[in-house]
């Protein structure tokens, strides 16, 4: 099938020609994501001496797996496919939407807090707050959060996965099962709370759908970017940051 132009967006519409097989390449390669990216990170400290912080090192680790992340998906796609790694992930999308994209980004953080607090969702230990000691970490933190962890994210759930499960068995069936990955991935940071589960279960379907409706995975990235800045600003705005530590 060739590409066709989508009248809302005149953007390039790309099958998902890859298949299961590809996702076994993809598991295949993440051990080898993660020693390169454990080599990179001390290979960075040592060689400009940087000292850093325990959250540098855990946020470069993190930031270097997900290169090697994307990386992967380039090689499964180009080299084994021969089609471009942006379009065939379906990211591009037309910047005007960003008008409705970021307010329901915010709104979906709003609704998810609610819902948590009426659920008495407890208090957890979050190792990513835990890393909120001081200027430069919690800028850090802010910045990986609202920039390249949506990215990756996305890249992988809504790029990658969601379109291939959507050709074997639906659009629900896609939507729900990658929701379900996405809170299992992100389990062990909320101390497997079913609470917290079922609210980052949630948010996924709505980035799910945001792909299915716009027919991008940047638009899923926008909404989950500004999704976690609010949620990073209000952490900020109680206190749950180096200000409250010191």
């Amino acid at each position: 099938m060739t590409p066709v132009e989508t009248s809302d967006t005149a953007l390039p519409v790309v099958e998902p020609f890859w298949g299961w097989i590809d996702v076994g390449w993809f598991l295949a390669s993440l051990p080898l994501c993660f020693l390169g990216s454990m080599i990179a990170m001390r290979s960075v400290d040592a060689v400009f001496g940087l000292g850093m912080s325990v959250a540098g090192r855990l946020l470069t680790l993190q930031a270097f797996m997900y290169v090697l992340l994307f990386a992967a998906l380039w090689f499964i796609l180009e080299l084994r496919h021969n089609l471009s790694l942006w379009p065939a992930l379906h990211f591009p999308f037309a910047w005007r939407q960003a008008a409705g994209l970021i307010p329901a980004g915010f709104l979906l953080a709003l609704g998810v807090a609610f819902l948590g607090a009426a659920l008495h969702a407890p208090d957890v230990d979050n190792p990513l707050l835990r890393l909120l000691k001081d200027p430069l970490s919690t800028a850090l933190v802010g910045l990986f959060a609202s920039t390249l962890g949506p990215a990756a994210e996305e890249a992988l759930f809504r790029g990658f996965l969601q379109p291939l499960i959507q050709k074997t068995a639906g659009l629900a069936a896609a939507i729900l099962s990658t929701s379900l990955l996405f809170a299992a991935l992100h389990g062990p940071q909320y101390a497997w709370s079913w609470r917290h589960l079922l609210l980052l279960s949630l948010a996924s379907i709505a980035f799910g759908l945001t792909r299915a409706r716009w027919n991008s995975t940047g638009a899923a990235t926008l909404v989950h970017a500004v999704y976690n800045m609010t949620f990073f600003i209000g952490f900020l705005l109680q206190g749950r940051t180096f200000a409250a530590h010191g």
